[in-house]
């Protein structure tokens, strides 16, 4: 298993990732398993599996003021 240094906006459409760092302050380290009943949609046009756990490693830096921008079929993220 590898590691990655580097700093991230991360948004991801999971019920379950938001649960597990709603409490995490930064400096906080946290391993969040994520069951395949709260985890993202799947589907063919997405790899993963509707059996599949999703494991992530989570250092939270900081934490930012960010907005969900939706322009007709374009959408993204901007932080203040």
């Amino acid at each position: 298993m590898g590691s990655c240094n580097r700093s991230l906006l991360i948004y991801i459409d999971t019920s379950g990732f938001e649960e597990g760092i709603r409490d995490m302050k930064p400096g906080g380290k946290r391993r969040i398993i994520i069951p395949p009943e709260l985890g993202p949609p799947v589907g063919p046009s997405t790899f993963f599996s509707a059996k599949q756990f999703e494991v992530f490693d989570v250092e939270l830096l900081a934490v930012q003021d960010c907005q969900r921008r939706t322009i007709a079929f374009y959408s993204d993220v901007v932080c203040s």
